[in-house]
């Protein structure tokens, strides 16, 4: 768990519990995970394989975009939260990188994040892209 440089790992301190009767209004794709279990978001990896299986049966080799769509995407109202092909020119992502307000957190590490975020501000694509280490240098 300490080995994540994001800090983007959760430890689940209790067992899952819901109000009777709605268990049966869980997802059947997603295992609700048990006490001492670190979790992590995979960016709704279940949602990926049924547009996976989907295109199979199309037999079509790649996904339709529209049949993967995690849940925070489905869900933010303000559409902050965008996936997409960054290799497709025609794509919403792939324009969002045309103006270089586009970074990724701790780059440098060398851990390919695959997390994009924007800013109009420099200063705090500056900072996104610094590393925990040259900040200490600089702060002694």
């Amino acid at each position: 768990m300490a080995a994540c440089p994001y800090h983007a790992r959760y430890f689940n301190w209790w067992d899952p519990e819901w109000p009777k009767g709605m268990e049966g209004a869980l997802n059947p794709d997603v295992a609700p995970r048990m006490r001492g279990v670190v979790e992590k978001c995979n960016f709704c990896f279940h949602r990926l394989q049924a547009a996976r299986e989907k295109a199979a049966v199309r037999g079509a080799r790649d996904i339709d975009l529209s049949d993967y769509v995690p849940a925070c995407v489905e869900a933010c109202p303000a559409k902050a939260i965008t996936f997409g092909d960054l290799l497709d020119e025609s794509s919403n992502v792939f324009r969002l990188f045309e103006d270089g307000k586009t970074f990724r957190l701790l780059e440098n590490l060398g851990t390919a994040p695959k997390v994009y975020y924007r800013s109009e501000r420099e200063w705090v694509r500056r900072l996104g892209e610094e590393d925990f280490a040259g900040k200490a240098e600089r702060n002694g």
